[in-house]
């Protein structure tokens, strides 16, 4: 009886604390966890970032193929933190925006994600340049960004966009050449 009190009272002793080795593993387990965590919020919004760049070059694309198939002149007006389609219209000479397309609607960049803006080599300062887009009594859309033209012969204005978020790593360029070869590539 004596041997089952002394192996129960030292039972007791145990059990009401951890020893080094159990919180250092706890800890080391709560580290590697972060680890993923943090890692996996940066592939999220590198992703993010991507993901831009994949549908601004297919806009691109879709552009360029109706500006030939619809004998159309188009073209893509770039913001500070947005971009957006305009269409020649042929009866007034005016550039607006398309009715009814949902496709190339004007979009704005996702919170976070930024863009560089290189025409023809050399880079495109937006805080120098008006921002805001404004119409006139016709309608028509007043240049408030540049402008790279997609023409019905296929060609089009060459320009690089480069874009990424604050919080991410990675950086993509969209690269439209005068060919209307759009190409998208890590940096």
């Amino acid at each position: 009886m004596r041997g089952a009190c002394a192996v129960s009272g030292s039972s007791r002793r145990r059990s009401a604390g951890f020893t080094l080795i159990e919180l250092m593993v706890v800890a080391l387990i709560i580290g590697i966890t972060l680890t993923y965590v943090v890692v996996s919020f940066n592939r999220n919004v590198d992703d993010d970032v991507q993901t831009e760049a994949q549908r601004l070059g297919a806009l691109i694309t879709l552009a360029l193929q109706e500006s030939v198939l619809h004998s159309t002149e188009h073209a893509l007006e770039f913001g500070l933190d947005s971009y957006k389609f305009l269409i020649l219209n042929e009866v007034s000479g005016q550039w607006q925006q398309p009715e009814d397309d949902a496709a190339l609607r004007e979009r704005e960049l996702p919170e976070g994600i930024s863009m560089e803006l290189y025409l023809e080599g050399h880079e495109f300062n937006f805080e120098e340049k008006v921002d805001a887009s404004a119409e006139d009594d016709e309608g028509e859309v007043q240049a408030a960004g540049p402008r790279a033209f997609m023409l019905s012969s296929g060609e089009m204005s060459p320009f690089e966009v480069e874009l990424w978020h604050e919080d991410g790593e990675a950086r993509f360029v969209v690269r439209a050449g005068i060919t209307g070869k759009v190409e998208i590539e890590p940096q």
